[in-house]
């Protein structure tokens, strides 16, 4: 289907899908969750055939995805809306409710071609809003994309949700046609960015919420430089090649003989092949590009995973740009004079010991200023699909720090409030 095709379908479907109450969409995304689990042995054997991910990774993923519509739709069905007795305005009652903002743009992510593509959050937390969706599909992963897009539609009104597919002129189309009202977005820093432009220069600009890149410091400090780390942050780094928005990219260490460990675990690790040919190229140039210039240690294979070891001193330029890929800088010296130089992240990790706890707490400023999820003596590659879970951070992690695209809270992006000031409780929806 062409942009103008499925955004005038959206456009008319809109009102009818705002309309429909929360137990409406309940049952309208559980049976999109019927609709995917069903086909699943199809949806995987796809997707591994186009993304080179492995079995158990899609499997997982697969459920997430189903697991996800379920959870958005239940969300849907409770009551949002918040009373004030209006005793300031002659008696008057205030009664906050959500509204749907219309028809969203939708651009499936290539690492994660279930959770996070044509069926993925944003697609689940716009319908569940009460708003129809158009989504791009990934050019990496045509046949994915139309069987997701197919199983989607049976299991959805009439112009609830369209496909469209294409390069990135159709992006740029899609986010200027008029009956789009918002965008969301996961992807590079580059590709979010032009969509943001394109939005701000509509005649009615409109929000685009964009996932682009992250860093994810990691600070292991001395209480925790041991083995258990080592082995969870190898496993991070290098698991499903490297190809995770949450993935560590930095990790910071006061101890030479830790970051020499943990080099030698990433490099002897196996990886699997990248998702697209462009990925694995971009890998083996930062690679070229980190060997001329550091220490590096690799290991075999193609993509190669490999560790860049540095002073923390010399962290400057690409040291602290997002790598996609099983790499990772590690750097010696004092954790915190390198914080306060780092863009927003998505993700900020501590592993500690009981005797770090003040360094620790000392750190936390810098920490909450810097990512929009802190996890304690742990990966950030696992994120859960709740109430409190924030995937989100400041910029560059995303272009708006205060959403997430990952947990309930994903579906206020595409409802706005609008406050009901002494209307009769008759008329209130």
């Amino acid at each position: 289907m062409n942009v103008s095709s499925a955004v005038r379908r959206a456009v008319q479907t809109a009102p009818q899908l705002a309309a429909a109450g929360g137990e409406l969409r309940r049952t309208m995304l559980h049976a999109c969750a019927n609709a995917l689990v069903p086909a699943g042995d199809e949806i995987v054997a796809t997707a591994m055939a186009e993304t080179g991910l492995a079995e158990a990774r899609l499997r997982g993923e697969l459920a997430r995805t189903a697991d996800q519509f379920r959870q958005y739709g239940d969300h849907a069905a409770k009551p949002w809306r918040r009373v004030s007795a209006g005793a300031a305005l002659g008696g008057a009652d205030v009664v906050t409710v959500p509204v749907p903002v219309g028809p969203v743009a939708v651009f499936a992510a290539s690492n994660f071609p279930l959770a996070f593509g044509v069926s993925g959050t944003d697609t689940a937390s716009a319908l569940a809003a009460g708003c129809p969706v158009v989504v791009k599909a990934h050019p990496a992963q045509p046949r994915t994309g139309e069987l997701l897009a197919v199983l989607l539609a049976r299991a959805l009104p009439e112009g609830a949700f369209a496909l469209v597919a294409g390069g990135p002129e159709v992006s740029l189309e899609l986010v200027r046609a008029p009956g789009i009202r918002a965008v969301g977005f996961t992807g590079s820093l580059q590709g979010g960015r032009a969509l943001m432009d394109a939005a701000a220069t509509r005649p009615d600009p409109i929000p685009v919420y964009a996932e682009m890149g992250s860093l994810n410091p990691v600070l292991v400090l001395p209480g925790a430089a041991g083995e258990a780390t080592v082995a969870a942050l190898a496993a991070a780094v290098t698991g499903s090649a490297g190809q995770l928005c949450t993935k560590p990219g930095l990790v910071l260490t006061g101890s030479a003989g830790f970051a020499d460990q943990l080099a030698a675990a990433v490099a002897a690790l196996p990886v699997h092949r990248m998702l697209t040919p462009g990925m694995a190229e971009a890998h083996q140039r930062w690679r070229a590009t980190a060997s001329a210039e550091h220490h590096v240690v690799a290991g075999e294979g193609e993509p190669a995973p490999f560790a860049v070891v540095v002073d923390a001193a010399d962290l400057a330029g690409e040291l602290l740009a997002e790598h996609f890929g099983p790499s990772l800088v590690i750097a010696v010296g004092e954790p915190g004079e390198v914080l306060g130089r780092l863009e927003g992240s998505l993700t900020a990790s501590v592993f500690a010991g009981d005797g770090d706890r003040d360094t620790a707490r000392a750190l936390l400023p810098t920490l909450l200023a810097t990512a929009g999820r802190i996890i304690w003596n742990g990966a950030p590659t696992g994120v859960a699909v709740c109430d409190a879970m924030h995937h989100g951070g400041p910029w560059p992690a995303t272009s708006a720090s205060w959403s997430t695209s990952v947990g309930t809270q994903a579906i206020e992006r595409f409802r706005r409030p609008v406050a009901l000031q002494g209307l009769p409780a008759d008329l209130l929806p």
